[in-house]
């Protein structure tokens, strides 16, 4: 008996749907568990008696961890799932996307100096700037695990949301795509957060979060590599604000 192509596509089209669904669970756990991560390391000082006041001078130890613990899952799953194999890229590849973050950083950056003739490296990261203050080899230390994770951590989060979406809406546009709208939002959407310390103000900056985190996504796909990416996000974090 010959099998009905009709229900053959039906079934097909319900294991497509299935797998998508399934795939959207990943990015959107590594999501959460990295709010939550990151909202537990901040919550826990409060909860504790810590001031604002207090909390706040010393968000090189907090911050840095809460960021940490925010990038954490997604700097894991980069690394060992195959979603990101064909975002990998060969040499040239890799090359090229440090060059393109470079030259954007470096117009991000002239912009910078023309509007407020100032420029600070990561001057907009009180984890970092706090980190200076503290005495050696503490400073150094804690300074580079700053940079580490505001820097290249934060694009690796933003990097494997936006390939884990697209495979999950089997979007592989080459460069704007569901996964870089998705990821933009939900990379702008904890910043939010920030009005509890900054004043609303923040919303600016959440919003500016969304923009950044568009433009990270065209750097990655359009390079087909997540190094220029970091280059990029770890030079201007901080310089902007």
């Amino acid at each position: 008996m010959n099998p009905d192509p009709i229900l053959d596509d039906h079934s097909n089209n319900e294991r497509q749907s299935h797998q998508r669904r399934s795939a959207f669970i990943s990015p959107l756990m590594v999501y959460l568990i990295s709010i939550i991560g990151s909202a537990v390391a901040m919550g826990i000082p409060m909860a504790i008696g810590w001031s604002k006041a207090y909390l706040l001078s010393h968000l090189y130890v907090v911050g840095t961890l809460a960021q940490g613990l925010m990038d954490l899952p997604a700097v894991v799953m980069f690394a060992r799932t195959r979603i990101d194999s064909k975002w990998r890229g060969r040499t040239h590849d890799h090359v090229i996307s440090m060059g393109a973050g470079l030259a954007c950083a470096a117009i991000l950056a002239g912009t910078k100096i023309a509007l407020s003739g100032q420029l600070v490296f990561m001057g907009g990261v009180p984890a970092f700037i706090q980190s200076l203050t503290l005495a050696w080899p503490w400073n150094v230390i804690s300074a580079s695990l700053a940079v580490l994770a505001y820097g290249p951590g934060e694009a690796i989060f933003v990097v494997y949301l936006i390939a884990a979406f697209d495979n999950a809406v089997g979007n592989q546009n080459p460069l704007f795509s569901w996964g870089v709208v998705i990821t933009a939002l939900l990379w702008g959407l904890p910043h939010i957060a920030n009005i509890f310390f900054f004043g609303w103000s923040a919303l600016t900056n959440a919003l500016f979060m969304v923009v950044v985190g568009s433009a990270l996504g065209l750097l990655f796909k359009g390079t087909r590599s997540s190094l220029g990416s970091m280059v990029f996000w770890t030079l201007v974090n901080g310089t902007t604000a």
